[in-house]
């Protein structure tokens, strides 16, 4: 008779989460909006050629911000493509989650932050903006990933993404909240 092996699976272990986009409407083409902005925030106009531009003011960054869903004691990466003086991009949380980094450039580039959350965090504010009185900033793709659930293309339910709005400079195809992308 053969031993009893002392290799085996670990009673109740679970794989790990993968890694997913948290961010709805990271690339900016397609509908319903899922930002909340404040100031002078526009839509390219510009077929095939998805990106946001914000325009600052002495009384607005043209900010940018969304609600998501995250894990308690995780890390997550933040990246986005921009281009423009004072071009910020970052993430805050209830916990004193704060990441956040810049750019100058005029043409576009790449910028990563990584950011870990507390015992208690179940979600963040993704942003972007630009700078009191400087220079426009555009913005192509805002994508936070890490560990967690795929959000639902609208949404969740009561969550913090669950007001879409039709967004800056444009209009909804329908009422409801049915993902729809932008030619």
């Amino acid at each position: 008779m053969a031993a009893a092996s002392g290799v085996g699976f670990a009673a109740g272990a679970a794989d790990p989460l993968p890694r997913v986009e948290l961010v709805l409407n990271g690339a900016f083409d397609s509908y319903p909006w899922m930002w909340t902005c404040d100031g002078d925030v526009r839509r390219s106009s510009i077929p095939h050629d998805h990106y946001v531009s914000g325009r600052p003011t002495a009384d607005s960054t043209a900010w940018c911000s969304q609600r998501v869903r995250v894990l308690p004691n995780s890390s997550y990466l933040l990246n986005a493509t921009v281009r423009g003086p004072f071009a910020f991009v970052g993430v805050t949380g209830a916990a004193g989650e704060n990441a956040s980094t810049w750019s100058g450039q005029g043409d576009w580039n790449d910028l990563s932050v990584r950011v870990s959350t507390g015992p208690d965090t179940t979600e963040l504010t993704v942003y972007f903006h630009g700078w009191y009185e400087q220079a426009s900033y555009d913005v192509r793709r805002v994508s936070l990933t890490g560990p967690g659930y795929e959000p639902r293309p609208c949404g969740e339910p009561g969550g913090p993404a669950s007001a879409p709005t039709d967004g800056p400079g444009s209009t909804t195809p329908s009422p409801t909240c049915w993902r729809t992308y932008i030619p």
